[in-house]
C-alpha cells in the first residue's frame, strides 16, 4: 500500500486561512480533507456551547420533559431500561442523574447474562406490581412495539430515548420518542444514546429556569424601496419555532398574517425609536407595544453599544459560519439567545458534569465526529482533563484512569477509545453490565475502587476469551468465506457467548475486509452480530432477513439480531442467495491519504510545541475524522529492532527529522525490514504522531504507516 497527497489550490488555502483566522498548515489540511464549508468549519473551530443544537428541536422533547416533571411532582415510581454496551451504560447513568436532579429516585436495569436488550414483558409485569407508572428506555426501545403496547396496557407511559434506526413501519406507541434518526426536525442524526440522554438532561436543567415555556416574538421593520417590510419570529425555550415576513405591497393580506402571528405574545425590538416608527407605519399608524431589548443587550455586552443590527451581523461569528441565515432579524435572535444563555449559564452545571460520559459513549459507539459531536466530545475531553473550570474528575473515571496509568498527562480520544471504553464495555460483554452502571452511580470511594477492579478483571477475561474464540473459529470463518464467494462471512457456534459476537464480528470484518456475521448458539435461541465496514449497509442485510428474526436493530455498519436456532440453515441459504444479487463490492484497501508534507525546515520552524498545538487544535479524532497523517522525505533511520511477542512482527525505530530524534513503531512492519527500511538509510516516511504512555510516562511517538527507501 502506498500513499497519495491530493492536490489543492493555494488560493483556496489562503482564502480559508484569511476567512477563519487560520495558519496556512491548518488551512491546507482542512482544504485537502474537503472540510471548507463554513457550516462545517463551525464545528471544527468552536467549542462554545451555543453552537450545539437546541434539544427542543426534537419534536417530543418538551413533551418528555413535562411528563418527567409531572412524575417528580406526583412522586411516581420510574424505571429506566438501558442497554449493556458503553453507550447504553453511560446513557443510563446520565438518565438516572437527570431524574435525580428533579427529585426522582428511579429504579434502573440493564441486560444481565444473555438477556435480550430492550424492554422485557416479564420485567414490566413485575414492575407493575411495584406501581411503576413511567418507563424510560435509553439506547433501546425504538423497535419494542409489543413491549410498549404491553406497558401501556399496564397503565405505564413509556419515553423512548434511542438513536437506532426505526423500523420501516413507523414508531412505537410510546408517550414520547426522542431519537435523532426518527425525527426529521432535528438537524443532526449522528448522536449516540448518551448524547441523546445528555440533551434531555440539558432540557430538564432549562425547565427549572424562568425561561421554561416562555414564548415571545422578535420583530423588525425596514424600508425596502417604496415599501415597508415587517419580519417577526417566535421564540420558545430559547429557539426559533416560527417566522413570518410581509410587505406593504401585499396589502391587508400581509397585514393580517403578521397580526395573527404576533397577537398575544410579548414583543421585543432592537433600537426602539427607529423601529417603533417603521413598525407603526407598517400597521397603518397603529401603536405597537414592544420592549426595546437593546439596553439589556448592550449592558451585558458593552462592546456592542451604538452599533446597528447590520453592523452586529457583519461582525457576528454565527453569520460568518452560517451565511445562509444572515439578516437583521437572525442577528437579533442570536443576540437574544446569547444574552439569555449568559444569564442562565449557571443553571446548566449539572449537564456539563455529564459531558465526560457523552464523550465516552460517542467514541465507544463509533459515532461520526462531525457536526455537534465534535463540540460535545471536545467539551467532554475538557471535562476529563479538568480544563473546564470543574477541578474534579468523576470518581469512577478517576479510578479507571489510575488503573490504566492515564491519570497524569492529557487525555485524548485515542486513550478513551482504546483504554477506557473497552473496560466499560467489558462489563456488558461478560453479562455484568450492572457493574458498569453501579460504578458510575456509587458515591462510596471503597465501593468505587472495588467495582473498578472488577471492570479491569472482566476486561482481562473478555480479552482472553476473545483470543481463544478467535483461534477456534478461524477454520470455520475461512470455510464460510469460501462458501460465500469471498464476499461475506457467517459463522455460528455454541462456544460463543452472546456478549462476544460483536467483538468477533468486528475482528473478522477488519481482518478479511468483508462483512462478517457471528452468531452465538444458546439452546433454541441464537443471538448474532453483523459488522459490515464501509461497503455494505448492515441494515440492508438484516431487513432482507427480517422475517427470520425474532428481533433486530442497529446502525448502517453494525447490528444485532435474535433468531431461532432451527432457522440457521435457512439463514445461511438465504444469505448465499441474497449475495448473488447484492450490489456491494468487497472492500479494498485504498492508498493512504496524506494530509500534509512536512519538510525538515518546516518541522524545525514549527517545533515540537507547534506540532503539539496543531494536533490538539484539530482534535477530536475518530470515526469520520481520522488522525492526521504526514509525509516527510529523507528521514534518517538510526535504530531498528524487531519486537512483539511471540512473533517479533513489529518494528521499533529511532528516526531523525527536523530538530529532533523520534521513537517510532511500525505495527506488523517486520516483513518490510531490509526492503523498505534499513539501518542508517534515509526513507520517505508516512506517519501519525501519537501519544506514548509506556510505563506511565507521556511522550510523543510516531506510528509508521508506510516507508520507502530514498534513491
Amino acid at each position: 500500500m502506498k500513499w497519495v497527497k491530493s492536490p489543492i489550490d493555494g488560493a483556496d488555502v489562503r482564502a480559508l486561512a484569511a476567512s477563519h483566522d487560520l495558519d496556512l498548515l491548518t488551512a491546507s489540511i482542512l482544504t485537502r480533507r474537503q472540510m471548507t464549508n463554513s457550516s462545517v468549519m463551525a464545528f471544527f473551530l468552536e467549542s462554545d456551547e451555543r453552537f450545539l443544537h437546541n434539544p427542543f428541536l426534537f419534536k417530543d422533547m418538551e413533551k418528555a420533559v413535562e411528563r418527567v416533571l409531572v412524575a417528580a411532582e406526583e412522586k411516581e415510581n420510574v424505571l429506566i431500561c438501558g442497554d449493556k454496551d458503553t453507550d447504553g451504560i453511560t446513557g443510563t447513568v446520565l438518565m438516572v442523574e437527570a431524574l435525580k436532579s428533579v427529585g426522582l429516585n428511579p429504579d434502573w436495569r440493564v441486560p444481565l447474562g444473555d438477556e435480550d436488550y430492550g424492554l422485557n414483558q416479564e420485567v414490566l409485569s413485575e414492575k407493575a406490581k411495584d406501581d411503576v407508572t413511567l418507563v424510560i428506555t435509553v439506547d433501546c426501545g425504538i423497535s419494542d412495539f409489543k413491549e410498549i403496547e404491553y406497558a401501556n396496557s399496564l397503565g405505564m407511559d413509556v419515553l423512548v430515548f434511542d438513536h437506532h434506526v426505526p423500523r420501516e413501519d413507523g414508531l412505537p406507541p410510546a408517550y414520547a420518542v426522542v431519537n435523532p434518526k426518527a425525527d426529521e426536525a432535528y438537524p443532526f442524526s449522528g448522536l449516540c444514546a448518551a448524547a441523546v440522554a445528555s440533551k434531555f438532561q440539558w432540557a430538564l436543567c432549562f425547565a427549572q429556569t424562568e425561561d421554561w415555556g416562555e414564548e415571545y416574538c422578535l420583530i423588525y421593520g425596514r424600508q425596502e424601496g417604496e415599501h415597508l417590510i415587517f419580519e417577526a419570529l417566535r421564540m420558545r425555550n430559547l429557539h426559533e419555532v416560527a417566522r413570518v415576513r410581509a410587505s406593504t405591497e401585499e396589502g391587508m393580506e400581509g397585514f393580517e398574517r403578521c397580526l395573527r402571528f404576533i397577537e398575544g405574545h410579548p414583543l421585543l425590538i432592537f433600537e426602539e425609536q427607529e423601529q417603533q416608527r417603521l413598525i407603526s407605519a407598517f400597521f397603518g399608524g397603529a401603536e405597537v407595544h414592544a420592549i426595546d431589548a437593546a439596553p439589556q443587550i448592550t449592558a451585558a455586552f458593552p462592546a456592542l453599544k451604538r452599533k446597528s443590527l447590520q453592523e452586529l451581523g457583519a461582525a457576528s461569528r454565527m453569520a460568518r459560519y452560517f451565511p445562509e441565515e444572515e439578516g437583521e432579524l437572525t442577528t437579533f435572535r442570536n443576540l437574544m439567545i446569547t444574552l439569555r444563555y449568559r444569564d442562565l449559564k449557571s443553571s446548566f452545571e449539572h449537564w456539563r458534569r455529564g459531558l465526560d460520559l457523552v464523550a465516552l459513549g460517542t467514541m465507544a459507539d463509533l459515532m461520526p465526529l462531525e457536526n455537534e459531536n465534535r463540540i460535545l466530545v471536545r467539551l467532554g475531553l475538557s471535562r476529563l482533563n479538568m480544563t473546564d473550570g470543574i477541578r474534579e474528575r468523576r470518581p469512577a473515571l478517576r479510578e479507571l484512569l489510575i488503573r490504566q496509568r492515564l491519570h497524569e498527562g492529557r487525555l485524548g480520544t485515542t486513550e478513551l477509545g482504546w483504554q477506557i471504553c473497552p473496560l466499560i464495555n467489558a462489563s456488558g460483554r461478560m453479562g455484568k453490565a450492572n457493574v458498569g452502571v453501579q460504578l458510575f452511580l456509587d458515591d462510596d470511594p471503597a465501593r468505587i475502587s472495588l467495582l473498578a477492579d472488577e471492570l479491569v478483571a472482566l476486561n482481562k477475561k473478555r480479552r482472553s476469551l476473545g483470543e481463544d474464540l478467535w483461534e477456534q473459529l478461524r477454520p470455520a470463518v475461512y470455510q464460510s468465506l469460501e462458501d460465500l464467494n469471498e464476499r461475506m462471512v457467517l459463522v455460528a457456534d455454541e462456544r460463543v457467548p452472546r456478549g462476544i459476537t460483536g467483538i468477533l464480528a468486528t475482528r473478522f470484518q477488519k481482518t478479511l475486509d468483508v462483512p462478517a456475521v457471528v452468531l452465538g448458539i444458546n439452546g433454541d435461541v441464537t443471538s448474532g452480530s453483523i459488522r459490515s465496514g464501509a461497503t455494505l449497509n448492515a441494515l440492508t442485510w438484516m431487513e432482507s432477513m427480517s422475517d427470520l428474526f425474532d428481533d433486530y436493530g442497529g446502525h448502517p455498519q453494525a447490528g444485532g439480531f435474535r433468531i431461532s436456532t432451527r432457522k440457521l440453515d435457512v439463514l445461511r441459504q438465504r444469505t448465499r442467495k441474497w449475495l448473488k444479487s447484492a450490489t456491494f463490492e468487497v472492500e479494498k484497501k485504498s492508498a493512504i491519504a496524506v494530509d500534509a508534507e512536512l519538510s525538515h525546515e518546516q518541522l524545525s520552524k514549527l517545533g515540537s510545541q507547534g506540532l503539539e498545538d496543531l494536533l490538539e487544535r484539530l482534535e477530536p479524532y475518530g470515526e469520520g475524522f481520522k488522525p492526521l497523517t504526514f509525509l516527510t522525505r529523507g528521514v534518517h533511520v538510526h535504530q531498528v529492532d524487531l519486537v512483539g511477542k511471540p512473533k517479533n512482527n513489529h518494528l521499533k525505530l529511532q528516526v531523525t527529522f527536523g530538530p529532533h530524534r523520534w521513537p517510532a513503531l511500525w505495527w506488523d512492519g517486520a516483513e518490510r525490514f531490509g526492503v523498505d527500511i534499513r539501518l542508517d538509510a534515509k526513507v520517505d516516511l508516512v506517519y501519525r504522531v501519537d501519544r506514548d504512555r509506556w510505563r506511565g510516562a507521556e511522550a510523543r511517538r510516531l506510528t509508521v504507516l508506510e516507508a520507502t527507501l530514498c534513491d
